[in-house]
């Protein structure tokens, strides 16, 4: 008998687990032309017409349901613009369908599929629906999307907030610098675009830490997918001004599937478009971002103009990124990149400082030379699983730069070599999850200027490192996390003869607390650090808490409330006590004093949107304040510009306004929207005068700028034959001075057309700008620019002809206001060019 009854209980087992697996209805949905997976096709359950049970399938077009029915019943899979299926099914087992597409008619209407869909936090563009004929690459289609927008760098932002992450099929191989798929990856290649909002990248914390990131997704078409994508561009020109040889090149090479990725790309030109987004960094993980400060920094070459006018280059920019993805959890990611950049500028300016007693105004003109060169590698391990995550990425980045002014006599060389490594690694218990985190960097910074009187050096050194443990729990909605660590900098700096260090270290503790009630989700945030700079021998407890509040109406409507305090000491540059030189003609002095900061914000944000309408629409109010106990006191001279540090309480004040609407009309192709920024800020500044003996004092002014800007686009496209394009930005800004100076509110109007016909293979493109800018004192500059195109496309080969500012303009001008002075500013731009382009797709 007692061998009996094991027999019969791993006979009635073996039974149980048979009965039990044969109880699943499961199988896969595929379109029927292409074979590829459906998502979120509707399999639903039916007795007679009464719908008993359902489920959705996933990414990879799969389904499962447990099956707890007798008799004969119909199983039916249903999808927008797809024809449904039906069958009779009496029992549990594997059914997959096949769907037909189709557009449906009633009554002389056609129903089509959405341009764009939704699903719990995705948002999904069918790229079909926005893209045509003369988009060349896929940012050219992602900024016709509703809510998404593509500024001049190329950063993609959705409702206004830049993107956290760039995928392509599931996979970031660009590690953040994704222009080098925006301005490769051919526009036909990609079938849809998603935008996934509160994205959490960790799987091991999905549930568990709420996230506000938007990550944006593109998958290719299948006939793209995995397979090499390879461009090569020849261009030659001339320009007006000197009969200047014009050159652009570059070869480009995309291999983008689910399982490995490669992009592969040199670029070359020296006719003004900028190729240094390239290396650019968009996106990318907060904590992995260690700030750097410098003694001295290169000037930048900045106008209200669009780059491609200013910008006189020579650019060599090189990059190589290889990504390996074992399975849905590991990967492998090598990246690396190089550019080499010569700038020449002829600028002038003119400097006005309103103090109490006088003005003073300083004019200078000069030419501009900076010759730069900038290489990055980086390598980065992740295993991404719902239990572990271990993440580590090593960086190593480097700059050489030197600017020179034969004019101001003045060359300047900054120089950097950091190297870091961060690593990440999460576990889920029984009973909780771990957290440890370590970031480590160490950076080298030489830096020099060299004048006629002689030259100052400057050589930094630091190595900062903050590693950390944490420990999580949630239950019912409630979510505790428990965070203790040390971060420590040696920070040296050696000027001429002198060392100087600022080498700190810092405990502290962070516990975090979420709640999680049906539509309301809130945290509160309680960090405490102890911090000690040994060389002030200054020791400081900080206390920063922050508290988030979100509360989800329905799909439609989202609301926040965000408050931060944060209080903070300087860097090592604002803890320099002496005196030092930055350019020819400014100087810094620290008068032995420590630096601290106390800073509130408060933010209130609202949205709406509606994706069936192609609606979307943020609002957003902004205060910040911030406390400081000392205040750079200004001395101005025509000879020296002299920036001392006092010990005096100050504060500043600035409110923000800020609202986007986009809205898409799906039957007239036409993209609209409109962003809106209302600021005021208040402030001190305190100025260094003679007195009526001789002595120097000190008077404190006070200030307010207030600035409006407006910033209608839209993009239409009526017929395949014709696009326009529409961009204008309207800025209105005046500054108070004290109590008696006003200076004269500033109106920038600038405005940007673009017209394209197409006649078969051929695209005539018409483009102007219009700029209308104050330059103070009741003067103001307008300023026209007109551009012309002619593109002939045929099966691989693309042949552009290009004739830029076709009225030859050569001068621009533009004046701004900040705290208490005055800047305007004259610049060359680039007179008239033309260029023929060719480039073939292998």
């Amino acid at each position: 008998m007692n061998k009996v009854l094991p027999i019969i209980s791993c006979l009635f087992l073996l039974y149980f687990s048979h009965s039990m697996q044969a109880q699943i209805l499961s199988g896969t949905v595929t379109d029927a032309e292409n074979n590829q997976p459906l998502e979120a096709v509707m399999i639903s359950v039916m007795r007679g017409n009464i719908t008993i049970d359902y489920a959705l399938t996933d990414a990879k077009g799969r389904y499962s349901l447990a099956w707890k029915h007798s008799g004969t019943l119909q199983l039916s899979a249903s999808l927008l613009g797809y024809k449904r299926e039906v069958r009779d099914i009496s029992t549990a087992g594997t059914q997959n369908f096949n769907l037909q597409s189709e557009a449906i008619a009633l009554k002389e209407v056609q129903i089509r599929p959405g341009r764009i869909h939704t699903r719990k936090d995705t948002v999904r563009y069918d790229l079909a629906q926005f893209a045509s004929s003369k988009d060349v690459h896929i940012k050219d289609v992602l900024k016709k999307l509703p809510g998404v927008d593509v500024d001049e760098n190329g950063r993609v932002s959705y409702k206004g907030k830049a993107i956290n992450h760039y995928f392509v099929e599931g996979m970031d191989v660009t590690g953040g610098r994704y222009n080098q798929i925006n301005n490769n990856l051919d526009a036909k290649a990609v079938k849809t675009a998603e935008i996934m909002e509160n994205y959490q990248s960790v799987k091991a914390l999905k549930g568990k830490i709420n996230s506000d990131e938007v990550a944006l997704n593109l998958k290719l078409d299948p006939k793209a997918r995995d397979q090499w994508i390879a461009n090569g561009t020849l261009g030659a020109g001339g320009s007006d001004d000197g009969n200047k040889l014009l050159w652009e090149g570059g070869l480009n090479a995309l291999q983008l599937g689910k399982g490995k990725q490669s992009v592969y790309n040199y670029k070359t030109n020296n006719n003004g478009k900028d190729l240094s987004t390239e290396q650019m960094v968009l996106a990318g993980t907060a904590w992995q971002q260690i700030p750097l400060s410098a003694f001295l920094s290169q000037p930048g070459i900045s106008a209200p103009l669009d780059k491609k006018r200013l910008l006189f280059n020579e650019t060599h920019t090189l990059n190589g990124n290889r990504m390996y993805k074992w399975n849905d959890d590991r990967s492998l990611r090598l990246q690396a990149g190089y550019t080499h950049d010569l700038i020449r500028q002829q600028r002038g300016n003119t400097q006005i400082y309103y103090q109490p007693t006088d003005t003073i105004r300083i004019d200078e003109t000069y030419h501009y030379r900076l010759t730069s060169d900038a290489a990055n590698l980086e390598l980065r391990y992740e295993d991404n699983s719902s239990r572990n995550y271990i993440s580590n990425r090593f960086t190593v980045d480097g700059e050489l730069n030197r600017g020179r002014s034969e004019e101001l006599r003045q060359t300047l060389r900054t120089s950097q070599l950091n190297a870091g490594n961060f690593f990440n690694l999460i576990r889920n218990g029984e009973n909780g999850t771990w957290e440890f985190l370590s970031a480590t960097r160490y950076a080298y910074q030489p830096a020099s200027l060299l004048l006629e009187e002689g030259k100052s050096k400057f050589d930094q050194n630091s190595f900062y490192t903050d590693n950390s443990a944490a420990y999580l729990k949630k239950y019912n909605g409630f979510t505790r996390q428990y965070k203790a660590g040390v971060q420590g900098e040696w920070a040296a700096m050696k000027y001429q003869t002198a060392d100087f260090n600022a080498s700190n270290l810092s405990l502290y503790l962070t516990p975090y607390f979420q709640l999680e009630r049906g539509k309301w989700s809130s945290s509160l945030s309680l960090p405490l650090k102890a911090q000690r700079y040994f060389s002030q021998q200054r020791s400081f407890l900080f206390f920063n808490p922050s508290l988030y509040t979100r509360y989800q109406l329905d799909y439609h409507w989202k609301f926040s409330f965000y408050a931060n305090l944060k209080r903070s000491a300087g860097y090592i540059t604002d803890l320099y006590p002496g005196l030092y030189r930055t350019d020819y003609r400014t100087w810094r002095n620290g008068n032995g004093l420590f630096p601290t900061s106390t800073q509130q914000t408060y933010n209130l944000y609202g949205e709406y949107k509606n994706t069936v309408q192609e609606f979307f629409v943020t609002a957003s109010l902004t205060y910040n304040r911030s406390n400081r106990n000392t205040l750079l006191e200004q001395s101005v001279s025509e000879d020296a510009i002299v920036y001392t540090r006092r010990e005096h309480p100050n504060h500043t004040d600035n409110w923000n306004l800020s609202s986007t609407l986009s809205k898409g009309v799906y039957d007239w192709h036409l993209k609209t929207s409109l962003t809106v920024l209302l600021s005021r800020n208040n402030g001190e500044q305190l100025t260094s005068l003679p007195g009526s003996d001789g002595t120097p004092q000190s008077l404190l002014q006070t200030y307010r700028y207030d600035y409006l800007k407006v910033e209608p686009k839209l993009i239409w496209s009526p017929a395949e034959v014709f696009e326009a394009e529409y961009h204008a930005t309207v800025g209105y800004g005046g500054s108070k001075i004290g109590s008696d100076t006003h200076l004269t509110p500033l109106l920038d109007f600038v405005q940007r057309l673009r017209l394209t016909f197409s006649i078969g293979q051929v695209d005539l493109c018409l483009s102007g700008e219009h700029y209308r800018n104050d330059l103070g004192e009741g003067t103001h500059l307008n300023t026209v620019f007109a551009d012309a195109s002619l593109i002939y496309k045929t099966k691989r080969w693309r042949f552009e002809a290009n004739l830029n500012n076709l009225f030859n303009k050569k001068e621009y001008a533009y004046t701004t206001y900040s705290a208490t002075q005055s800047y305007t500013s004259r610049l060359n731009i680039r007179p008239r060019e033309a260029m023929i382009t060719m480039n073939y797709q292998f």
